[in-house]
């Protein structure tokens, strides 16, 4: 059984195990994002790693269970709070599988499990590891990568996205760095929207 500090080898197999589940969405693209935003908000909060690391990796891979037709429902202005919760469900039966598989341990599973489990529904955060995902995951809304997606997918105006996403801060994101990481991921893509505008 893995205890104590995990290595980069034990989260290498977690990720090489929920692979397979993460291509709804480019989920492969928005953990790599929401690493990259954990290891942030990480200078400045004091999180485990141990929880967080597989909370992120696996916190989207109930996408899986949903069909190709619908995953759209799952996200954007129009979403489906149903398939939102559903993909919260199916998402804590992956990674139970998952981490049982690895051997990980189990003093941190619970917790890995309950965040999965409302990270899109919860509005509460039940730990700092929580508040670290939930704001991660919130955070890859403002980067270019999910601007231009939603722009591109729902034909939105990039005026009026940066709009919406200005107006969530407050409600969407609960640490104060995170917020302002999102004021600054704003800043960037009006620059990109004001100097290269996009039909």
């Amino acid at each position: 059984m893995i205890t104590g500090d995990e290595s980069l080898e034990v989260f290498d197999a977690i990720y090489q195990l929920a692979r397979p589940y993460l291509a709804a969405r480019d989920g492969e693209v928005h953990v790599q994002i929401m690493l990259d935003f954990m290891s942030r908000l990480l200078e400045t909060r004091k999180g485990d790693r141990g929880v967080i690391i597989p909370a992120v990796i696996l916190h989207d891979t109930g996408r899986s269970a949903i069909p190709d037709a619908m995953e759209q429902m799952t996200w954007g202005p129009n979403h489906d709070p149903g398939l939102l919760r559903l993909h919260e469900v199916e998402g804590v039966k992956i990674a139970r599988s998952i981490l049982q598989e690895v051997g990980y341990d189990m003093s941190k599973v619970e917790e890995i499990l309950q965040i999965i489990d409302g990270h899109d529904t919860r509005a509460n955060a039940i730990s700092i590891n929580d508040e670290i995902v939930k704001d991660a995951d919130k955070l890859t809304r403002y980067t270019t990568h999910d601007f231009w997606l939603v722009v591109e997918t729902f034909g939105m105006a990039a005026e009026d996205t940066y709009r919406a996403l200005e107006s969530f801060i407050e409600q969407w994101l609960l640490l104060p760095e995170s917020k302002e990481m999102a004021r600054e991921e704003l800043k960037q893509r009006q620059q990109e929207f004001e100097s290269f505008p996009r039909s």
